[in-house]
């Protein structure tokens, strides 16, 4: 794990948020604020807003929002704006409805886009057949600006305000304890976090080692936003790798294979259980994994014996100070045996 920067959160906008520190603009982005911890860069910015914004807002329209995500209730009770903005808002909705039903994870053109939207892709990286994604934020920035983006700023940066103190006592511990548990090691550089009104179905993802994470989701909020740092984190190349590769050896050598998205589920309680464990150890006890509180853990039958299985054998691991190589295989292979 690298050694960490001195500790310090650094605003870079034209919004203090109350912090007192002082402010400067972000070069390239319009009314964009950015503060950074020593493992984080957290921003809101309004064209990274305004991509999710109008991809949600499509996927709603076309019946392809599920039940169990955020309501896009500004689609319900729409803003006064002249015919020359409804006409282009609706234009833009009508371009994203390309969109809909592709992945933000996994879909290399809205990749490119968000990159491109939050400042670190070219327009040209972005494929020709999404290029009218471009020119729809392009064209109705300013309407989102004057109907929805304050509001969503604030929620933006109310959701900032509220993680911040909590990241800076807890994130070096929770980070030594993901990358132990794992036999990874924590990324180089900060994660970049774009925090948004709505992000995806599931509240939160990430790709690129890039997070984005939605402010309005009711699960993600205070400790367990906390935590949804840290499972997103976990899909960064040096640590999801060695877990994969952790789990897939221990399983071969017991004779059997990992069930799928079994290394996801395994994120979900180490992240969880570190989280759990720093915060009781910055006097803040009685942290419930978003596991937990969003339901993930009664979803599916399988739940109930991996629990038992992370409770009795990963949980000591977490709470170990530096394990071995030797002691990580055999605690992953107990998990393999109780769940073979």
């Amino acid at each position: 794990m690298r050694r960490f920067a001195a500790s310090q959160c650094r605003l870079i906008s034209l919004c203090t948020l109350g912090l007192g520190i002082g402010a400067a603009p972000i070069a390239g982005q319009t009314h964009a604020t950015s503060f950074d911890t020593e493992l984080f860069t957290l921003r809101s910015d309004p064209r990274v807003g305004l991509h999710h914004f109008l991809a949600v807002w499509a996927a709603a329209d076309a019946g392809e929002w599920p039940g169990y995500a955020q309501p896009i209730v500004e689609r319900d009770s729409l803003p006064q704006m002249d015919a020359d903005d409804r006409r282009t808002w609706d234009a833009a909705i009508a371009a994203y409805a390309s969109t809909v039903g592709r992945s933000p994870v996994f879909d290399a053109g809205l990749i490119a886009v968000r990159d491109w939207a939050a400042g670190t892709a070219a327009r040209d990286d972005v494929p020709p057949d999404d290029s009218r994604l471009v020119e729809a934020i392009e064209r109705a920035l300013p309407v989102y600006e004057q109907h929805w983006w304050p509001a969503h700023d604030a929620r933006n940066r109310e959701w900032t305000r509220a993680v911040l103190p909590l990241a800076r006592s807890t994130e070096r511990d929770i980070a030594r304890r993901v990358a132990a548990t794992y036999g990874g090691s924590w990324p180089e550089e900060r994660i970049p976090v774009d925090v948004v009104a709505y992000a995806n179905d599931v509240g939160a993802y990430s790709t690129g080692g890039r997070i984005v994470t939605a402010s309005a989701d009711p699960a993600i909020q205070a400790e367990q936003s906390l935590e949804m740092l840290f499972h997103e984190s976990s899909h960064t190349e040096p640590l999801e790798s060695p877990l994969r590769a952790t789990i897939r050896d221990a399983f071969q050598q017991e004779g059997g294979t990992a069930p799928d998205r079994f290394w996801h589920d395994v994120i979900f309680f180490v992240s969880g259980d570190a989280t759990a464990l720093a915060l009781e150890a910055a006097g803040r006890p009685g942290h419930r994994h978003y596991g937990e509180t969003a339901g993930v853990y009664a979803r599916g039958e399988r739940w109930p014996a991996q629990l038992r299985a992370f409770e009795e054998h990963l949980r000591p691991l977490v709470r170990m100070t530096d394990p071995g190589d030797a002691q990580r295989s055999a605690v992953f292979r107990a998990v393999a045996r109780a769940l073979m």
